[in-house]
């Protein structure tokens, strides 16, 4: 039972240190969140509604119950409404269902994350999906899918269509909205959002001087696999970037 609540609390550190280096990136600031299951469970670790990403530690992560969670999901949208002042309550961010309904439809995921960085987010207006064009872009071959909609994910209907969307995929643009990439683990969707938000502004620059062309499939399969191994090391990488924050 206890090294069951340290490996708990080891996830929670990891989730901790995810969205503070989404936050140190750019990509995300008190909207966006990043999110981990627990493994062999229903539930899902995630940081508090509009809480900012770059002052998050282990202390604030919560547990959240998937099956609870769908039950009150409408409710908990609800909870926080308009409020005219800062949100402090320790509550899921009104978007968890994004998270849940993911879970639920590929048990080949164990982290998920939602930001609206801006970069990948235009692409989405556009309606041009982010293509394999460079070696860390491999893991969204053969293109990103794009959610048609900019309404906010907080229904258990949302979330199914989200995660429909998603299918087989790495990353999802959601029209107007943001993002959504997922990953084994916390490390490889972190490094997923990174990746994709400099896909986007390579491709960006890439249509301005001509066509961008994806990689023969020979090679994206390759890169696929050596990205998704790399990714732990990118993840070490981008939190060393931070270690003149103050401890945590």
């Amino acid at each position: 039972m206890r090294k069951r609540q340290r490996e708990i609390e080891q996830l929670k550190e990891k989730v901790a240190l995810g969205n503070r280096i989404l936050s140190h990136q750019g990509l995300a600031d008190y909207h966006g969140h990043l999110s981990a299951r627990i493994p062999g469970t229903r539930r899902l670790l995630i940081k508090p509604v509009l809480a900012p990403l770059g002052y998050i530690t282990r202390r604030d992560i919560i547990e959240v119950d998937i099956d609870e969670y769908k039950k009150i999901c409408e409710e908990n949208w609800a909870k926080v409404g308009n409020l005219k002042q800062e949100i402090t309550m320790k509550i899921p961010p009104r978007e968890t269902m994004i998270h849940a309904a993911i879970y639920e439809a590929r048990p080949d995921i164990d982290s998920v994350v939602h930001t609206h960085q801006p970069l990948a987010t235009a692409f989405s207006i556009g309606g041009r999906p982010i293509l394999p064009i460079y070696n860390q872009a491999a893991p969204f071959a053969p293109e990103t899918p794009i959610f048609p909609s900019p309404r906010l994910i907080y229904t258990v209907q949302d979330g199914i269509e989200v995660s429909q969307a998603l299918g087989n995929r790495m990353a999802l643009l959601l029209q107007g909205h943001g993002i959504v990439t997922v990953g084994e683990g916390v490390e490889q969707a972190a490094v997923n959002a990174i990746y994709l938000e400099r896909a986007a502004y390579m491709q960006w620059i890439a249509s301005s001087v001509g066509t961008p062309v994806t990689m023969p499939q020979k090679d994206i399969e390759v890169m696929k696999e050596t990205t998704a191994a790399r990714s732990y090391h990118a993840f070490a990488y981008f939190a060393s970037l931070m270690k003149h924050e103050r401890k945590r």
